[in-house]
């Protein structure tokens, strides 16, 4: 069997090493001039090595843990811990955090904890509930906090989590996601990164492939057929007995399918909203961050959001990630660098003498991707979700959109082993 597989990611990169691990022969096709997909690691020399894209895993993410153990990888332990909370002028730590706040997220999980008793998977079988699939994340956080600054600070935490302002959560979504994390102590989230960078490795495991990558291939149609699909590129064409599609839903719209995908198929890829994201990265002579007992992570109220030690090489990187409404800002600017730099000066003046140079990396406008990643929409859970993932006939549909590990690097893998499932099956 012949299986095209559009899309490098990581998801697409796992499905072709399990395909040809079990004897299938796979052609790989990628729109970009390198793999990884929204995994990218940036290396601009001379020590200057930073994420532009996907970069945490958690510690009960075991698909990536063993993926990074096929390749004699350990994860490198998170560093950025405590981070500083700014609000108001006000500053603590997140070890420290103040009583008002605390109490109010505490609030926020028990209350989560309780309704996650009465779901069940999968989620679109939760159909007692259709009330909470139609209410907002944020919502629920203004129901369960009793603090401004409650209310500040967990809006902040689950907008990080999504990708995305509560306001655009669907709560049911939420809650089915919250779920992964119930058997959690307290200090698994975002407790790993990859060494070397999450795109370092998507060129390891492209390299470990028999298969070679097609890249600078954009999909512009699909035509299936009794005897196989063919797949149409802005330059070339390729005839296979069954594809993989890992595109996320916003690229996937722009393909041409003869005949058409179902209705609901259609539906649930118009449906499947992506998380307006940009990271901010900024180079200095020193990491000035480092002392003052700090590691460079904070959360504040401005419009720069969150930082952390971005730095994967030599040299020192501080790195900014804004989503949602705040992420349009920076859209706008003139400059966005200089601009984030001006925010960040507000809080440590030193980082102006410092800095040397900065780049921004716009996912939502990234003609590939149009967003970070997933995140469940109100009322997508019951319509959408069941369609998002199942074949289309020869057409398999896998990316971190498809998976029940929504928005993570361990829902790519998930969405690999269960599309390799669905075909050597």
């Amino acid at each position: 069997m012949r299986v095209g597989i559009v899309g490098l990611g990581i998801a697409g990169l796992r499905a072709a090493a399990l395909l040809e691990a079990a004897g299938a022969e796979v052609s790989l096709f990628e729109a970009r001039d390198r793999v990884g997909g929204r995994l990218h690691t940036v290396d601009k020399g001379y020590g200057v090595v930073y994420e532009a894209g996907g970069e945490w895993i958690d510690a009960d993410h075991h698909r990536v843990l063993a993926l990074l153990h096929e390749f004699n990888l350990g994860p490198d332990p998170r560093v950025g811990w405590p981070k500083r909370l700014c609000w108001r002028g006000k500053q603590t730590r997140e070890d420290l955090m103040w009583n008002d706040a605390l109490e109010d997220d505490l609030r926020v999980e028990a209350a989560a904890r309780e309704m996650c008793r009465d779901l069940r998977q999968p989620p679109w079988e939760n159909t007692a509930f259709e009330d909470l699939d139609n209410r907002r994340l944020g919502d629920f956080l203004r129901e369960h906090t009793q603090s401004e600054r409650g209310l500040w600070w967990v809006m902040a935490k689950y907008r990080s989590d999504e990708g995305e302002d509560p306001d655009r959560v669907g709560l049911l979504g939420w809650l089915v996601g919250f779920m992964h994390y119930l058997g959690r102590e307290g200090e698994e989230m975002s407790a790993f990164r990859i060494p070397g960078g999450a795109g370092a490795l998507c060129q390891q495991m492209a390299l470990a492939l028999g298969a070679e990558p097609n890249l600078n291939s954009p999909l512009r149609r699909v035509r299936q057929g009794p005897d196989g699909v063919e797949l149409i590129f802005e330059h070339g064409k390729e005839k296979v007995d069954a594809v993989i599609l890992t595109l996320p839903p916003p690229a996937l719209e722009r393909v041409v399918f003869e005949p058409a995908l179902s209705t609901a198929k259609r539906c649930a890829i118009e449906a499947s909203e992506m998380g307006r994201v940009v990271k901010i990265c900024w180079q200095f002579r020193e990491a000035w961050w480092r002392g003052d007992e700090w590691s460079g992570s904070m959360q504040c109220d401005g419009p720069i959001q969150q930082t952390w030690d971005g730095s994967m090489g030599t040299a020192p990187i501080l790195s900014a990630y804004v989503c949602g409404d705040d992420s349009v800002i920076w859209q706008n600017e003139r400059n966005p660098v200089l601009a984030g730099l001006r925010e960040v000066t507000r809080y440590w003046p030193e980082a102006q003498e410092l800095y040397v140079r900065g780049w921004m990396h716009d996912w939502t406008r990234d003609p590939y991707a149009m967003g970070g990643f997933a995140h469940l929409a109100p009322g997508y859970v019951l319509e959408h979700m069941k369609h998002i993932a199942p074949p289309d006939g020869r057409i398999h549909f896998a990316g971190e959109h498809t998976a029940s590990w929504v928005g993570f690097i361990e829902g790519a893998l998930e969405s690999a082993e269960r599309v390799v499932g669905e075909i050597v099956n």
